[in-house]
C-alpha cells in the first residue's frame, strides 16, 4: 500500500506543478505543456520523472528542457506521501495531511517562482481548513480558530510594523497554517518559521546571494514552520511542557 501512495504522491505532483505554470498566469488548469513554446507534452511525457527516465527530457516540438523544478516537486511529493503513510496508516487523518501538504507544495513552488500567493489557492485552502481541521486528532473548534486568529494577528502586526517584508498573502498564509496547526500547535510554527527564516536570511546575506535590498519570498519559511507543527507539535509542545515542569 505505501508503494501505491506514494505513487498518488508523484502524480499530485504533476498536478502541483500544472498548476503552478497556469494559475500565476491566469490561465484555466490544462494539460500539461512546454513553458517555452506552449505546445501540449504528449501523454507519455505528463509526469516530468517518467519523462526523464524515458530519456526523453525534452519538449518534442521546441527541445527545451523539462524543468528540473518539476521532477524535484514529483519526486517530493512521492517520498512525502510515502512517509507519510509510514506515519499514520491508511486513517482520516492521512488523507487530511496530505491535502494540506499538496496545497503547501503549490504555495511554496509559486512563490519561489513568482513571489505571489494568490487568492484562487489560499482562500479555499483556509475554507477547506475551517472545515476539515477540527477532524485531526486531539483537535477542536477552539483550538482551530485560536490557532488561525494567533497566526493571523502575528503576521498582520510583522506586516504593519515592516511594510513591504511581508504581503497579504503571507498573513493569510500564516492564517492557514494556524487553523490547521491548531493551537498551542501554532506557536511551534511560528518558532519554526521565524528561525528558519532568519537563518537562511543570514546565510544567503554572508554569502551575497542577496542583499538588504533583495525581496526574500517568506512564504517557503512559513510552509516549513506549517509542517513542523502539522507533523509533530503535539510533541514538541508535549516536550516543552515536561520540560518545563507544567
Amino acid at each position: 500500500m505505501i508503494l501505491l501512495y506514494s505513487l498518488l504522491g508523484l502524480l499530485m505532483g504533476g498536478l502541483v506543478n500544472g498548476l503552478a505554470d497556469t494559475l500565476p498566469r491566469e490561465r484555466r488548469p490544462a494539460r500539461p505543456q512546454c513553458p517555452y513554446c506552449g505546445v501540449p507534452r504528449p501523454p507519455a511525457d505528463w509526469l516530468a520523472v517518467v519523462s526523464y527516465l524515458l530519456g526523453r527530457g525534452r519538449c518534442p516540438a521546441c527541445t527545451a528542457p523539462i524543468p528540473l523544478r518539476s521532477v524535484v516537486v514529483e519526486l517530493s511529493l512521492a517520498l512525502g506521501f510515502a512517509y507519510l503513510y509510514g506515519l499514520y496508516g491508511p486513517t482520516l487523518h492521512l488523507l487530511l495531511v496530505s491535502l494540506y501538504g499538496i496545497i503547501l507544495a503549490l504555495i511554496t513552488v509559486i512563490d519561489l517562482e513568482h513571489r505571489l500567493i494568490l487568492n484562487v489557492v489560499i482562500l479555499p485552502a483556509i475554507l477547506l481548513a475551517l472545515v476539515t481541521a477540527p477532524l485531526l486528532p486531539a483537535m477542536t473548534w477552539k483550538r482551530v480558530l485560536v490557532g488561525g486568529l494567533v497566526g493571523f494577528l502575528f503576521f498582520y502586526l510583522a506586516a504593519l510594523a515592516y511594510p513591504g517584508g511581508m504581503g497579504a498573502g503571507d498573513v493569510k498564509l500564516a492564517a492557514f497554517i494556524g487553523l490547521i496547526s491548531g493551537f498551542p500547535g501554532v506557536v511551534v510554527a511560528l518558532l519554526v518559521t521565524l528561525f528558519a527564516g532568519g537563518f537562511v536570511s543570514l546565510l544567503l546575506l554572508l554569502t551575497r546571494l542577496r542583499s538588504l535590498k533583495d525581496p526574500i519570498p517568506y512564504g517557503p519559511f512559513l510552509v516549513v514552520g506549517g509542517l513542523t507543527a502539522l507533523l509533530y507539535g503535539q510533541q514538541i509542545v508535549a516536550w516543552y511542557l515536561a520540560r518545563a515542569g507544567v
